[in-house]
């Protein structure tokens, strides 16, 4: 659970949105994970001042609340986690719904930003535990994920897909998704914007070679109250629910099954799929993700100060 330099870039992009760190709370005690060069880049790049951190013995970790109250005006940086291991402010276990009262029961909606980086991964009943954070964020206040999304399996408990947070950030259910990007770990240099499955009607996938992190960013526009299950967008679309025509899947499927039933006559279908496959793992190598389901943003303009 900590901040890397996306994490860092993350909060200084919502920042420049207008998100409201005034009471900001970490799901888990938010530890600091960016190299010296790259902490004096990004405050350069930000025209920020230099960091006034505690003294700490030689690799003690750094923990956020500096870098919260001196650059995104904090007043308060509480966290909250299973074990006072990291001597998190509050003591909850996220599997379990936020009581009612006590130190948990008060701080229910009163935080400006709700800050998931690298936590609901290892939280076995997710539901729950997202619900908590939303919970715990104050209507019109901000909820954001930065979580593991793809080559990442051992990790924690789960990977996450974009798909998941389109559908649960939805204006019906009381939430505004204001950003959803990719961030690739070996590239600091860009971030990609993902497109929403339901807006281009079909399904938006990734398969690649690099370790992928889904950044979230979402505004709680009302109190929820009780929320059913989402559905995956294509689930959720007249097509799904009543079934295309005959002629449709015909003329989107014919000259397909005329290939594999040649692949098949000659005795080749199996090494056409390994071929395939292989053909698929060399081009997703590449640092680049496809266009026009990812976008590619740049950091040093989309985070540069103008006069």
């Amino acid at each position: 659970m900590g901040i890397d330099i996306h994490n860092l870039n993350f909060l200084a992009h919502a920042h420049d949105l207008g998100v409201s760190f005034e009471r900001t709370i970490g799901i888990g005690r938010q530890a600091v994970f960016i190299e010296g060069w790259e902490f004096e880049e990004h405050r350069r790049l930000r025209g920020l001042p230099p960091l006034q951190e505690p003294e700490r013995p030689a690799g003690a970790p750094r923990y956020f609340e500096p870098l919260m109250t001196q650059w995104l005006g904090a007043s308060v940086a509480d966290s909250v986690d299973a074990s006072a291991y990291e001597q998190a402010k509050l003591i909850h276990d996220m599997n379990q719904p936020l009581p009612k009262n006590g130190a948990i029961g008060e701080a229910r909606g009163r935080y400006d930003a709700v800050l998931d980086f690298g936590c609901l991964e290892h939280v076995f009943d997710f539901p729950t535990a997202w619900r908590n954070c939303v919970d715990l964020c104050r209507v019109g206040g901000h909820v954001l994920h930065a979580l593991p999304a793809n080559n990442l399996s051992g990790h924690g408990f789960y990977q996450f897909s974009p798909e998941l947070f389109f559908n649960l950030y939805q204006p019906a259910r009381g939430f505004e998704l204001r950003g959803l990007w990719f961030a690739l770990k070996a590239d600091r240099r860009y971030w990609w914007a993902v497109a929403d499955p339901m807006k281009v009607r079909r399904r938006v996938n990734l398969c690649n070679a690099h370790e992928v992190y889904v950044l979230v960013l979402a505004r709680k526009l009302r109190e929820p109250g009780n929320l059913p299950p989402p559905q995956q967008s294509d689930y959720a679309q007249e097509e799904w629910v009543h079934g295309p025509s005959a002629a449709q899947a015909t003329a989107s499927t014919g000259a397909r099954r005329q290939l594999t039933s040649a692949l098949v006559r000659m005795g080749l279908i199996d090494l056409a799929r390994a071929w395939r496959e292989r053909w698929r793992v060399m081009r997703a190598s590449g640092i680049d993700l496809p266009l026009s389901d990812y976008q590619r943003i740049e950091l040093q303009q989309l985070l540069r100060l103008t006069p």
